[in-house]
């Protein structure tokens, strides 16, 4: 089976766990013996190239983050790159001519978000070939609906101008990486028969690889080591986690606890957090790390004690809970979307209402009072994860859909009716 899978980012250069997923399920596929061929983004390079079988040869226009601080006259030149993220006909046209070249037996596609998303779905219209969606995030919502509560441009007229008319989206089928994320789409119009639920996987490594040792140094055994990873933006939480951690400072006073953030994200965000931490004195509490290699990530969780998730969103799946979660690292998530499936409440970890720190202080308190529990989480959430996320396995999943698909057995229905986009295509890319 010759597949082409389409993503706005790929490993090395990444932004999330979603890239990284595409890339296992890439691996994984081609260990099965498919012919795949990754098209993507020139993130993170200089010139467009061709490495093997991933192309680098699309143009990306990263999210506009807009800074409620500063003047928004100030910040006029972001409309244009928030105008391009939506509109780019040079990605379709580079998009149709790898198509004739591969001459893919199906389109699998990934994410599409700063490739210029109305273009390439007024192309898509056009394929003679199935399309397959991976559905890891909410885009098809935001670009229909584009509100949020998290969102830093609230002149939602202004950013219905700017997107413009939005196109059918064309599909065979849909594999989803949760059922929060299909409950999604469910309800923004797409045919739940249609829909599949593939967890994401995460490599065995993950389980296999010896724990890293803690050393003395790190605060001894009364020492608390609290660890984030992911993003940091509003809709993460992460404000949330830092007001907790002054509950648990000021009001409590734990004085042998500390918080590692890795990741980075929003400027404007980041610098918020930075105030916080400075005004509420948390500055010994907390260490900033910003984005390292998956290496240093395991080690970190190997020699912390408590993983935190306070997202404020419907995470569409929380790869970092299962990556933490599979070195034996207990876990206190959102009750809300994806983190909320792969986490057993008071099995594997502990699920708190989002936005509210006084129940997620109340959480890492009960931790770090019973360690004994903390043990018990630990080895309940290897098992889950060995159980339910490995890559190799979903893998399997994964090619048993797409060969459904390539091979005339769609999972109810012939494709979806893909509207009326003959003439948005012309008008977007001049493609007949």
């Amino acid at each position: 089976m010759r597949i082409l899978l389409v993503s706005n980012l790929f490993p090395p250069y990444v932004v999330g766990g979603a890239e990284i997923v595409a890339r296992d399920f890439a691996l994984g596929l081609e260990g099965l013996g498919h012919d795949i061929t990754v098209l993507t983004s020139t993130y993170g390079i200089t010139n467009k190239q061709r490495d093997g079988r991933t192309w680098r040869t699309l143009d990306y226009t990263p999210s506009s983050h807009f800074d409620r601080h500063r003047p928004f006259w100030r910040q006029l030149h972001l409309l244009r790159d928030y105008y391009r993220y939506f509109h780019y006909p040079p990605n379709v046209k580079e998009l149709l001519q790898v198509v004739a070249e591969v001459q893919p037996d199906v389109l699998y596609i990934w994410e599409i978000t700063g490739l210029g998303v109305n273009t390439i779905l007024s192309a898509l219209g056009h394929t003679r070939i199935p399309v397959i969606f991976h559905l890891e995030s909410y885009w098809w919502q935001y670009i229909r609906s584009p509100e949020t509560g998290q969102t830093r441009l609230h002149t939602r007229w202004l950013k219905k101008m700017l997107i413009g008319p939005v196109p059918s989206l064309p599909y065979t089928s849909l594999i989803a990486a949760s059922e929060a994320v299909k409950q999604e789409y469910i309800e923004a119009g797409c045919d739940p028969k249609r829909i599949e639920v593939v967890y994401n996987g995460i490599d065995s490594r993950f389980v296999d690889l010896p724990r890293a040792s803690r050393p003395d140094a790190e605060g001894g055994p009364e020492h608390v080591g609290l660890i984030y990873v992911g993003r940091l933006c509003d809709e993460k939480g992460v404000l949330i986690l830092l007001k907790a951690l002054h509950l648990l400072v000021q009001e409590q006073d734990r004085q042998r606890i500390h918080l590692n953030i890795f990741g980075d994200g929003d400027p404007a965000y980041i610098s918020e957090l930075q105030t916080f931490i400075g005004e509420k004195q948390l500055t010994p509490f907390v260490t900033f790390h910003g984005k390292v290699p998956q290496t240093v990530l395991i080690e970190n969780y190997d020699r912390s004690d408590i993983m935190l998730t306070p997202s404020l969103w419907k995470e569409p799946f929380g790869l970092v809970v299962a990556e933490a979660m599979a070195r034996g690292l207990p876990v206190i998530a959102s009750n809300i979307g994806g983190p909320a499936e792969i986490i057993t409440h008071e099995r594997d970890g502990l699920l708190t209402e989002p936005g509210d720190e006084q129940a997620l202080a109340l959480a890492i308190t009960r931790l770090v009072e019973h360690p004994d529990e903390r043990m018990q989480f630990s080895q309940t959430a290897r098992a889950a994860i060995q159980e339910r996320f490995l890559a190799e396995k979903n893998t399997q999943r994964i090619e048993q859909h797409l060969l459904r698909i390539v091979q005339g057995n769609p999972l109810e229905h012939e494709p979806e009716a893909l509207g009326e986009v003959e003439q948005a295509v012309q008008n977007e890319t001049g493609v007949a």
